[in-house]
């Protein structure tokens, strides 16, 4: 006999988001903005991941002001007091030879890193996927944005072996992201269920570059339901002490 259907993830589930944008790089609101945003949707923690430096069109940041930025998240915070937290990440891109754009020590400092490839897409599919697969296995690297790169009608996704890249997420631990950006909505609804099925967990984010962006999450929430997401497969349905724990232990 079937067993019973399982409870999907619902919006209200999440907690937080884990890949966030401020004007230090390619963000329209502020740190204080976009945190108070985030408080006003309920959330008991926040990820603020600008963009690395390698990526010049965003105003990627440089290690110095990497290190200016956390002395004003730590501010935030002390200001705030407990009830919510800002997370200080970043979006490091993937080079095109698979090295990420920080050293392991900056990585090793950041609470999350988000790791991405936004350049070379056209590179042939088994390039894209050896640069893929070299974040996901950084032990750094906590999560892996966006995996197919597309963004419509702009760029088309890159001819990555996904199979390989879910695995890799289930063996290293790296969470995969649904990305709630209509223009991204990737992983797709098959991946996420494949990646569910080999044991990989999932982050359901908004990559908001505008505190109105955060709205986009029942877009990626659904991807999620149709991939037959429970909540407790979903990272940022999980409180804050269980997010820290899970990403630490891969640095």
């Amino acid at each position: 006999a079937a067993g019973p259907l399982p409870r999907l993830v619902e919006v209200g589930d999440i907690r937080g988001e884990l890949h966030a944008h401020t004007t230090w790089s390619d963000g329209t609101a502020s740190v204080a903005e976009m945190a108070r945003a985030a408080e006003a949707a309920g959330y008991e923690y926040f990820v603020i991941s600008d963009h690395s430096g390698s990526l010049g069109v965003t105003g990627g940041l440089s290690i110095e002001r990497l290190q200016a930025q956390r002395v004003e998240i730590d501010a935030y915070n002390a200001q705030r007091g407990p009830g919510f937290r800002l997370l200080h990440g970043a979006e490091v891109e993937v080079l095109a030879d698979g090295r990420l754009d920080y050293p392991d020590d900056i990585l090793a400092w950041l609470d999350v890193v988000v790791a991405s490839v936004h350049t070379g897409l056209r590179q042939d599919r088994a390039t894209l996927t050896a640069r893929a697969l070299a974040a996901i296995r950084n032990p750094h690297v906590d999560i892996l944005a966006h995996p197919s790169g597309r963004l419509l009608p702009r760029r088309e996704p890159g001819d990555f072996d996904m199979e390989a890249l879910l695995q890799a997420a289930a063996e290293t631990g790296t969470a995969l992201e649904i990305n709630a950006n209509p223009a991204r909505l990737d992983l797709n609804d098959i991946h996420a269920r494949r990646a569910l099925a080999l044991g990989a967990n999932l982050v359901i984010n908004c990559d908001a570059h505008r505190p109105e962006e955060l709205g986009l999450l029942p877009y990626g929430v659904a991807t999620a339901r149709r991939a037959w997401a429970a909540p407790d497969r979903i990272v940022n349905t999980w409180t804050l002490h269980r997010v820290l724990a899970f990403f630490d232990r891969r640095g």
